[in-house]
């Protein structure tokens, strides 16, 4: 594998950023921690080809795009399923997710829509080369930071890759890998704890909110889900003093539609939170599209910790980090 393997996007596809596992700890000057809204998609693509978890791949939604490469690599498609090909000098040949496969010096990748879930996640070994900024490489597109000069790809833009050595391909566990996550990114029943302001809600719209099914709008993306289907108003009327909030909180403004906050929510916010998706369904979370339906499931604070933790144990055991 050779260092420095420059990517040209020939077509970027209708949204597509280079994300890594995001920022922690800036919360405090305004900076969400971001990154890759289905974290387990790309770590495990990252581990399939010898990466480390947090290197920085490209996140392509609802639809995909084109990219020529430079030199020979190793490749992986993970997350949403998608259709793909590569065009090279002896003609097309198919490329399945959730498999590593090799590219050839000026080939060309070409990737479908994502026919289901909403994000698919490239990674390529070695890691994409941007600046890092606060820690990550990830692209915060609402601040205009990170990633290829804070914004989506554009044709024609040039990516770097890093040294990859050379990482041994492992069928059976990428076959192990995608079986253990296609179950979590399908899933529409999301776990969630009580919210911190859900005691301001009647109990009557509680019970509604635990029991209703709600269907995600058009007018949704990194920042936040929004849901049609109403709940009664707190006491506070949909506004509460700022404090500071977290991804899967669920906030609930004066229309009485939920919104979900997503990986680039603001670090802040006023409206009053019903419940929080556990951190087990956020992977799940960052796959759903619009006009899919979404349920939220009670569990307590102790519940979310164990499911989360038996998650990780049993991610580690099917995709060993390398």
């Amino acid at each position: 594998m050779h260092n420095n393997t420059a990517i040209r996007v020939i077509e970027p596809g209708m949204l597509t950023t280079v994300q890594d596992l995001g920022r922690s700890g800036w919360t405090e000057i305004g900076v969400a921690r971001g990154g890759a809204a289905d974290t387990l998609s790309l770590r495990a693509g990252n581990r399939l080809i010898g990466n480390s978890d947090g290197d920085a791949a490209l996140e392509m939604t609802l639809t995909g795009g084109t990219f020529e490469f430079r030199c020979d690599t190793l490749l992986i498609l993970t997350g949403g399923e998608v259709s793909a090909q590569i065009d090279g000098r002896g003609g097309k040949r198919s490329v399945t997710a959730w498999a590593p496969f090799e590219i050839c010096a000026g080939e060309q990748l070409s990737v479908g829509p994502v026919h289901s879930g909403v994000r698919s996640y490239l990674c390529v070994a070695g890691g994409i080369l941007v600046p890092t900024l606060l820690g990550s490489r990830s692209t915060h597109l609402a601040g205009s930071f990170g990633g290829l000069d804070g914004r989506a790809l554009r044709k024609d833009d040039t990516l770097e890759v890093g040294d990859a050595g050379k990482p041994r391909i492992d069928v059976q566990m990428a076959a192990r890998a995608r079986a253990f996550s296609q179950p979590i990114l399908q899933g529409r029943t999301l776990r969630a704890v009580d919210g911190a302001h859900q005691c301001t809600f009647d109990p009557r719209d509680v019970a509604s909110f635990w029991q209703t099914r709600f269907e995600v709008s058009m007018q949704s993306d990194r920042t936040g889900l929004r849901l049609t289907g109403r709940i009664g108003p707190s006491t506070s009327g949909g506004r509460m003093p700022s404090e500071g909030m977290m991804p899967g909180a669920i906030q609930v403004p004066q229309s009485g539609e939920p919104i979900v906050l997503m990986v680039d929510h603001p670090t802040t916010g006023g409206y009053p939170v019903i419940a929080c998706v556990a951190a087990v369904d956020h992977a799940a979370l960052g796959q759903l599209r619009p006009r899919e339906w979404i349920q939220f499931e009670r569990i307590t604070c102790e519940e979310a910790r164990k499911r989360f933790t038996e998650q990780e144990q049993r991610f580690n055991e099917e995709v060993p980090p390398r």
